[in-house]
């Protein structure tokens, strides 16, 4: 496997841990929108005491 490629799946699941740590989902996009700039998607749906459910698009790099 590919450095970059190592880096930006150690990126997803990093950021995949912190959010299911503070109760959120996370989930990665499909092509069109990561061609637009978002390479993840968190969400609070984990948490029922989230009423308004917060989304975040959040793109990611790793170096």
């Amino acid at each position: 496997m590919k450095i970059n490629l190592q880096k930006e799946e150690f990126s997803y699941a990093y950021i995949r841990a912190v959010a299911t740590v503070v109760g959120c989902v996370c989930e990665r996009t499909t092509t069109p929108l990561d061609q637009l700039g978002v390479d993840l998607i968190i969400t609070g749906l984990k948490s029922p005491q989230l009423q308004n459910f917060p989304i975040l698009y959040a793109q990611v790099k790793c170096t």
